[in-house]
């Protein structure tokens, strides 16, 4: 589970996600979530498999898609006139990991939950001081069948400590490591449409699974984040992360090429035990001069990373074609895996950043990125392949302040971004594709009359290759896709209620240079043409010590073939929440019982991969933290 939050070592009792969030285009906390966007979906992309993760500004490249709450104080998505804040934003979104930071105080916290399909957890943290100029915290926690939709059961540990040094007052120096080990029994089939025809309505846990099939991992992170003030204009910070994904033999049940009549091609895949590991890192000077009410900054970047992925080997049991309403009872088949490929990348990018900035004018600045990447396809029993791009990157950004309450923006970025590995279904499943040129343009207006309420309202228009399947089932670049888009947001609190609501309109449009087997439409299929996300928090004094919350998500109608014909419904969720909070014996305390799905909406998600996903049923859950 990931964070998007601000809360602090040892303050789990008030996580609160609404009063959290600075907008409406993402943030969670704990077991809470809001927003537009998510750490894999933003403005129609996904953010991190783009390589765009960065630990508190600074480059960070990681084999695995998940994040411990051991790990993560809170992890911020950065569009519009966030991205400004950043010395090279990304087209797809920058996502941005504050890591847990002891502080000096000795504090403990635990987490205690119980939900629906026996989903439990457990947590505990610490922090203390040990010396005058090092401090340090601890954490661990463990997960019970917290994948309902994936695995009939699961289990995962995860742990993590860090230290914090501070010899000086000119110097911090903070070394973590983090360690997370899991396992999912009785797998759950991975269903795929062929992008031909409408997948029919089901519910995954009537899916059924084989008792022997599981799937591993154990993703360990370790590093060092360390700041430097050099002078009183001048300051160095740095990060180095080293990152290792380590998978066992793995099972993956899964139905291919969905038909309305309930039918699929019934696989199973044994995945080879897979290495991956990578370290990343970036230093950066920077410079600040002026005073008053005209600033300047001039900074410095080398960053860059080195990584090996492997993938490939799968051995693909057969099932035929199959009813998934008839559950399939078979013992395990012989089974011949083979020597998996790998996927060596190197980059290093040096830049160079300078803006200016009027208090009360606006700011203006300019950039520029020189990219030096390599990647090399390793393949037993072929010669290698290799690649190179060494581009310049260019941004600019801007603001204006025609008055105190409005502030305008605009940039225009271009990146060098990774895409989403090859999907089950292609010949090179697992295959990280080579990093490729995007860019992006947008613009908009932040309103903010007074504290406590602030609007935001954009447009942007983001430009990418198209990676899809082409008529021999290999994973390969096919095109370009564009999508245009607005999205706003509204934030208001005041009286103890706080009211944090946003929206998204898409229009994605692909144009193909190679073929891809049945795609005779210009819409592809994932993103969400429509998207409105509202979220209140009710706090107000005449009720405490108990308080309330609600969501309400809505999804537009959108496309489920790839000739654009057919659209699966809209559909909206509703979620509710009530909390306990008190103090006792200088003990904070808080219980909360949050039910999601309250109406047992049901619904079809599709991925830009053409993977099903149906909407979870009604659940519940139960969580008490507390804070001493």
């Amino acid at each position: 589970m990931l964070l998007l939050s601000s809360a602090a070592l040892a303050e789990r009792a008030d996580e609160n996600a609404v009063t959290a969030a600075n907008d409406a285009f993402g943030t969670s906390t704990g077991y809470q979530s809001i927003g537009l966007y998510s750490l894999n979906d933003a403005r129609g992309f996904d953010p991190q498999a783009a390589g765009n993760l960065r630990i508190e500004g600074l480059y960070f490249d990681l084999p695995s898609s998940y994040l411990s709450p051991c790990f993560v104080s809170s992890v911020t998505l950065r569009v519009g006139i966030a991205a400004q804040s950043y010395d090279f934003p990304a087209p797809t979104g920058i996502v941005d990991v504050t890591l847990f930071s002891p502080d000096g105080t000795t504090a403990a916290s635990a987490v205690a939950n119980a939900g629906s399909w026996n989903d439990t957890g457990l947590l505990a943290e610490g922090r203390t001081a040990i010396s005058g100029d090092l401090d340090a915290s601890a954490c661990v926690v463990g997960n019970h069948d917290f994948s309902p939709d994936l695995a009939y059961r699961a289990g995962n540990v995860s742990a993590a400590t860090f230290l914090r040094w501070r010899p000086a007052k000119a110097f911090e120096l903070r070394p973590f490591v983090s360690i997370v080990s899991g396992v999912q029994r009785r797998i759950i089939p991975v269903a795929y449409t062929d992008g031909t025809s409408a997948p029919p309505a089901f519910v995954s846990r009537d899916l059924g699974a084989q008792d022997y099939t599981r799937i591993g991992w154990k993703n360990t992170i370790y590093g060092a984040l360390a700041n430097y003030t050099l002078s009183a204009h001048w300051t160095l910070a740095a990060g180095l992360f080293h990152a290792l994904e380590e998978d066992p033999y793995n099972f993956n049940e899964e139905y291919l090429s969905l038909q309305p009549n309930r039918t699929a091609d019934h696989v199973l895949d044994v995945v080879p035990p897979l290495n991956s590991v990578s370290t990343s890192g970036e230093l950066r000077l920077q410079g600040r001069y002026g005073a008053g009410a005209h600033r300047h900054t001039l900074e410095v970047v080398l960053r860059g990373r080195s990584s090996q992925r492997e993938f490939g080997g799968d051995a693909l049991v057969d099932y035929g074609t199959r009813s998934i309403d008839v559950p399939l009872v078979t013992q395990p088949r012989a089974f011949a895996t083979t020597a998996p490929s790998t996927d060596v990348t190197r980059q290093l990018d040096a830049g160079l950043l300078y803006e200016e900035r009027w208090s009360g004018v606006g700011s203006l600045g300019f950039g520029v990125l020189r990219s030096h990447y390599r990647r090399t396809l390793e393949a037993p029993g072929s010669p290698d392949e290799s690649g190179r791009a060494t581009p310049w990157l260019p941004n600019a950004h801007f603001t204006l302040e025609p008055g105190a309450e409005v502030t305008l923006y605009g940039s225009y970025v271009q990146g060098l971004e990774d895409s989403a590995l090859a999907p089950l279904t292609a010949v090179n499943r697992g295959e990280p594709p080579p990093a490729t040129r995007s860019r992006q343009t947008d613009f908009g207006l932040r309103y903010a009359p007074r504290e406590g309420l602030s609007v935001l309202l954009g447009g942007f228009e983001i430009q990418k290759p198209y990676f899809n399947l082409d008529d021999a089932g290999t994973y390969a670049d096919l095109g370009t896709i564009k999508e245009e888009g607005v999205e706003s947001s509204l934030s208001l609190g005041g009286g103890g209620f706080t009211l944090v609501a946003g929206a998204v309109w898409l229009h994605p449009q692909v144009t193909r240079a190679l073929a891809e087997p049945g795609a005779t439409g210009s819409v592809p299929i994932g993103p969400v043409p429509f998207t409105v996300n509202l979220n209140l928090d009710c706090a107000p004094p005449a009720w405490r010590p108990f308080a309330a919350s609600l969501q309400l998500t809505r999804l537009s109608s959108r496309v489920a073939t790839s000739d654009d014909a057919i659209h699966l419904p809209a559909l909206t969720t509703l979620a509710a929440g009530v909390r306990y909070q008190t103090h006792l014996a200088g003990t904070a305390l808080t219980v909360r019982l949050d039910l999601d799905n309250l109406t047992d909406a049901r619904g079809l998600h599709l991925s830009p991969l053409d993977q099903v996903t149906p909407e979870l049923g009604r659940r519940v859950m139960a969580t008490v933290a507390v804070d001493h």
